[in-house]
């Protein structure tokens, strides 16, 4: 339970790493069709794949205590009540629409990977242990890949965090 609540504490503390520039970021969608959340996640991942990784960094920082309280409650609730992870891979439509409801946890898992990894990318390795335990805590979160499956953000930061230490 103490690191359950170590954890979320990382989570939902006020980041204290964010750049200023992160403070021209707009955190809320212009577009009807793609929610707030998801907005941020998908400018962080788009920088990300783009190489710029310090304004990867400083969108999520900029949009961080938006969405990362709520999110780290959902997932704490999870593990309290043992919820078992959503399935990885190939899905049906429905475990598919079951996953996508739990949007807000998916896409503030995809932003705290895209922000680890681009930490990663920088060798900022003080600042990526804590980027990469709390992409970690949020293991109920899933991406979606264009190719047609789910993926785990918090499984890919546990790898690269192993390799990190080792």
């Amino acid at each position: 339970m103490f690191r359950i609540n170590f954890i979320l504490s990382l989570v939902i503390s006020i980041n204290i790493f964010a750049n200023d520039n992160s403070d021209n970021f707009e955190c809320y969608s212009k577009n009807p069709e793609l929610g707030d959340s998801a907005f941020w996640a998908i400018t962080a991942i788009e920088l990300y794949d783009k190489k710029n990784y310090q304004d990867a960094v400083n969108v999520v920082d900029a949009c961080f205590q938006l969405w990362a309280p709520e999110a780290g409650n959902f997932q704490k609730k999870k593990y309290e009540n043992n919820v078992k992870q959503p399935p990885i891979g190939k899905v049906d439509w429905r475990e598919k629409k079951k996953i996508q409801e739990n949007y807000l946890l998916n896409d503030v898992s995809m932003a705290l990977w895209a922000k680890a990894v681009s930490l990663e990318m920088l060798e900022k390795n003080e600042i990526l242990k804590q980027a990469y335990s709390q992409c970690i805590y949020m293991s109920h979160g899933r991406a979606w890949d264009p190719n047609g499956w789910f993926w785990s953000p918090s499984n890919d930061c546990a790898k690269r965090a192993k390799k990190l230490l080792n």
